[in-house]
C-alpha cells in the first residue's frame, strides 16, 4: 500500500495488557519500524517514538509523518510523562 500511494503505513496493535503500539513503514524506507508508542508535549503535536533505544523519532504533521534522529524529550522523566499524556489525552479527534 505504501508504495502503490507513495505514502507512509502506519499500523496500530492492540494488546488487552500491554496497551497500543504502533508499527511504520516510511514510503521511502524498506524496513519496518516496530514497537513505537505515541507521545506528546502539552502544546506540540503528537510524536511516534521507540518503546525502546533510540530514533528515529516521527513527528506526525497534517504534512504526514517527520522523521527526527534527535527525540523531542530531554529527560526519561519527559519521555515517560508524554506517554502518559498521550493515551490520556489521544489527540484523534482533532483537539488538544
Amino acid at each position: 500500500m505504501a508504495q502503490i500511494t507513495g505514502m507512509d503505513l502506519v499500523l496500530l496493535r492492540f494488546d488487552a495488557l500491554y496497551g497500543a503500539s504502533f508499527d511504520v513503514l516510511l514510503n521511502e524506507a524498506g524496513e519496518w519500524l516496530q514497537h513505537y508508542v505515541a507521545w506528546r508535549l502539552d502544546l506540540s503535536g503528537l510524536w511516534l517514538i521507540p518503546c525502546a533505544g533510540s530514533g528515529p523519532y516521527l513527528r506526525l504533521s497534517s504534512d504526514g509523518l517527520e522523521p527526527c534522529e534527535l527525540p523531542p524529550f530531554q529527560t526519561g522523566y519527559q519521555r515517560y510523562a508524554g506517554i502518559m499524556r498521550a493515551a490520556e489525552k489521544p489527540s484523534f479527534e482533532g483537539g488538544y
